[in-house]
Formats: structure tokens, sequence, C-alpha cells
């Protein structure tokens, strides 16, 4: 039996549209509501971004699929999530406290812990509500990446990650590779059965923060299962799903998978991040200088929140944020908790150059 994954059109973040839009979604994937009373909602809550930004789940979303879980006769509805940066003010400047009449906002770094298993004799502290409930519902965000190339349902999962342990996992798998595994391995200790990405409008370029530049990609993606989702959402945004680690560890066949709604055969070009085209050609990192993480004096504030949040301690501010190029790992922490898009990796100039003509060459 293949997977079915639902694409809607919605133009933008009116109501009423958003309304038809989850409707559509439900119907189109044949999602039953019977027998469940508590709904865990997770959404993608970076940091302390505006809605506008496009860097987080919209509320407005969140708000009519909570009217249509009342609407199903759910008793309790959570919505719970820790950014990688001030969870409780993210969800104060994402718009999501204004949700608690429908719902309860949960700062994951609060809650009673769990320990849940990621492989033999290895562990992980997730947030015990996530077993406690009749349904997890991930709703992600329409973005790219620096360094898993796209932030979707699987990766959106990682804000289930309470606070520093966030950090301390990065450092545990620093290489996309054993990142992407590591993704994996949460998503199915979570197995949330009810998926969305908000791509009505995404993020693409230097996401999945500040750095990067929204784009009205206006879908509505839905299906039972991160994986066929996600594969069908990396498709759309203009990757080739198997060059997504996460994606390919799911080993789904295109062939398993079937799209339905109105939005079915929209295929977008999101600008790739810097890293996704260097990682295709691995050989050009053998023979030009390594990337190094730099930041813009001319837009560093010197807030900290970088320091703050590498997994490494690999930047300190003297006055603005410097790298010690040795110690980082690049797991591009630093450039996705920015709120000022003032640090990017960089890479040689004729190491950019050659990589954009052999992606025209190969025409990827």
């Amino acid at each position: 039996m293949k997977e079915i994954v639902s694409i809607v059109k919605c133009i933008d973040y009116n109501p009423k549209r958003l309304k038809k839009a989850l409707e559509d979604s439900l119907k189109n994937i044949n999602f039953d509501f019977k027998k469940i009373n508590k709904v865990l909602i997770k959404p993608n809550l970076l940091g302390p971004h505006n809605p506008d930004q496009a860097v987080t789940t919209h509320p407005f979303l969140l708000e009519e699929l909570c009217k249509i879980l009342k609407k199903q006769g759910v008793k309790k509805i959570f919505i719970g999530d820790s950014s990688a940066h001030s969870t409780d003010l993210s969800f104060e400047k994402c718009g999501i406290n204004k949700l608690k009449k429908y719902a309860k906002i949960i700062n994951f770094e609060k809650e009673p812990k769990k320990l849940f298993s990621l492989e033999e004799n290895q562990k992980i502290s997730l947030p015990k509500i996530l077993s406690k409930v009749d349904l997890v519902i991930n709703f992600a965000k329409l973005k790219t990446h620096g360094l898993t190339h796209v932030t979707l349902c699987t990766k959106n999962l990682y804000g289930c990650v309470p606070g520093k342990l966030k950090e301390k996992l990065h450092k545990v798998y620093p290489g996309v590779k054993e990142f992407s595994t590591l993704l994996n391995r949460i998503e199915m200790q979570i197995k949330p059965k009810l998926c969305f990405i908000d791509g009505i409008i995404g993020l693409e370029g230097e996401g999945p923060g500040a750095s990067g530049i929204p784009i009205k990609s206006q879908i509505l993606i839905a299906g039972k299962d991160c994986g066929p989702v996600d594969i069908i959402a990396t498709e759309i945004m203009g990757f080739k799903p198997n060059s997504i680690y996460t994606n390919k560890n799911y080993n789904i066949k295109k062939s398993q998978i079937e799209t339905i709604g109105d939005g079915k055969d929209i295929r977008l070009k999101f600008k790739k991040p810097n890293t996704a085209m260097l990682t295709m050609f691995l050989w050009l990192n053998k023979l030009f200088p390594k990337s190094k993480i730099i930041a813009n004096p001319e837009k560093c504030i010197s807030c900290g929140i970088c320091v703050k949040k590498c997994p490494v301690q690999a930047l300190i501010l003297q006055p603005h944020a410097i790298c010690n190029h040795k110690t980082c790992i690049k797991c591009l922490c630093c450039v996705e908790v920015c709120p000022h898009d003032a640090i990017h990796l960089e890479e040689a100039k004729i190491k950019k150059l050659i990589s954009k003509m052999v992606l025209k060459i190969r025409k990827v």
C-alpha cells in the first residue's frame, strides 16, 4: 500500500483559506481523529522571530488546526517546543502565546523528562509528555538548512531535545551524516502520526534562520509519516531527495509514495545553501582551503548568543564574534541562532566558483 502525501495550494495566511487547506489536507490523507483525546503539536520554533520572517510555523495555521481539533472532539491540546534560543521569548515573539485559549503552551526545557532509547546502550532525555498524548502532530516549516540542507519534519523534531542537550549532541554527532542519523533515531522514538509542512511562505538560501530569504511557495504539505512527507517536500524544493541524508536513511522509494491534491504537480527551485552545493563535490574540499565561520563586524552587535550556543566553545567576542577555526566543528549552530544575519560559513572564492561551474554543467 502506498504512502499518501497531500500537497494543497494556499496563496496566503488568510484564516479562511488556511482552514480549507487544512481540511482538504486531512481529507486527502484520510486522517481519522477517533479515540484521540490528547494531542501535542510540535511547531518549528527556531527562535524569537516575527511570523512574517518565515522562520517559524505561522501561528494562524496553528490556530486553525486547534479549531479543527476542538471540532473533532479533542479534549486537550498542547503546543510544545524547545527553541534554539530563548524558548519563552520565542513563543511570545512568534505569536504562539496568543493560542493559550485553545492549547496549553509548553516549554520542553521545563517539562518532566523520560529516557528514550536511541540505539543499544544509548538513551536520550526527552519530554515525558511525548509518550503521554494520543497523537503527536509535527508541524514543520519548508526551509533550507546550512548543515542538513533542508529542515522539514524529521529535522523539526530536534526541537523536542531540551535546552543545552542540543549543543552536547551536536558535539557528539558533528558531521551531517552522523547528525542526520541522530535525527532519524529521534523520529523513530517520537513517531508523530500526523505531519504538516507550512510552505505557504518558505525560506530559501542560507536558512534556517535570519540568513534565509522568504519565498512564496504557496503550499501546505501533509501526510501520516515524516519520511514520505520529507521526500516529497525535498523534491518540490528542487533537491534530489536522496541527496538529503535523513531521506536516504528512511530507505523509501519514490514509487512507494502517491501524491494527491491540487498542488501535486508544483515544482519550485529553492536557492540552496552554499554548503549544499559544496558537499555534492567532496573532492573540492580536499583541493582547497577549509571553510571558515566568519562574523560580519558591520552586522554583529556582540549580543553573545552565538558564543553561548557553540557546542565546542569555538567563539569569543573581541568585540564582535571571532571563531577559533581549529576548534570549530562546523555544526552551524552560530549561523542558525544569530538574529542579525551576521555570521556565515565562508568558502574560498575559487572553490565557490568551481562548484557553481560544475553545478551548471550537471544541471543540479
